[in-house]
């Protein structure tokens, strides 16, 4: 199955903890096809807390879509992820954007992402390694998705010169 995800942090050494995150998704998931540039992107939500860095990654995995979730919840809590806040500053956060061409209201688990197309800290890195990926919910593609938003949601997220060292 190919599968897109989108990984934050904003507490911590996010840069390092990024880089751990993603060899603890090889060890358990699968074969990572590709990985964005890093961006530093503005908190979503009213909750006063730092910028976050963001990435996106493809990943081939023979995992189900309900394996994978619990695997990324697993590797969120090995780095000590606490939910408390909706929206709140977290050390990791991995978030499935889309599953093959999976569509699914699972209590556990929707998809595609039920916000990834209204967030440009999702979809610029997206765009990055799958520009052509279609949302299969709404027939867009990834590309199509971020220009939706518009220059304003462009201007919250800062593609940086450096990315994680894989």
């Amino acid at each position: 199955m190919q599968a897109y995800i989108s990984a934050g942090s904003n507490q911590g050494d996010s840069r390092k903890i990024l880089h751990a995150a993603l060899q603890e998704v090889r060890a358990g998931a699968g074969r990572i096809t590709a990985i964005s540039p890093l961006y530093r992107t503005k908190p979503w939500g009213s909750i006063e807390q730092p910028d976050f860095f963001n990435l996106a990654f493809a990943l081939n995995t023979k995992l189900t879509a309900l394996e994978l979730l619990t695997c990324l919840q697993q590797i969120e809590q090995d780095f000590k992820r606490v939910r408390t806040v909706r929206w709140g500053p977290r050390t990791l956060d991995l978030d499935i954007i889309s599953c093959d061409d999976i569509v699914s209201s699972d209590p556990r688990l929707t998809l595609p992402h039920p916000r990834a197309q209204e967030r440009a800290f999702v979809l610029a890195p997206l765009c990055d390694i799958a520009p052509d990926m279609i949302f299969p919910d709404s027939g867009l593609t990834a590309a199509a998705a971020l220009a939706a938003l518009g220059e304003a949601a462009l201007k919250e997220v800062v593609k940086l010169d450096a990315g994680i060292n894989d």
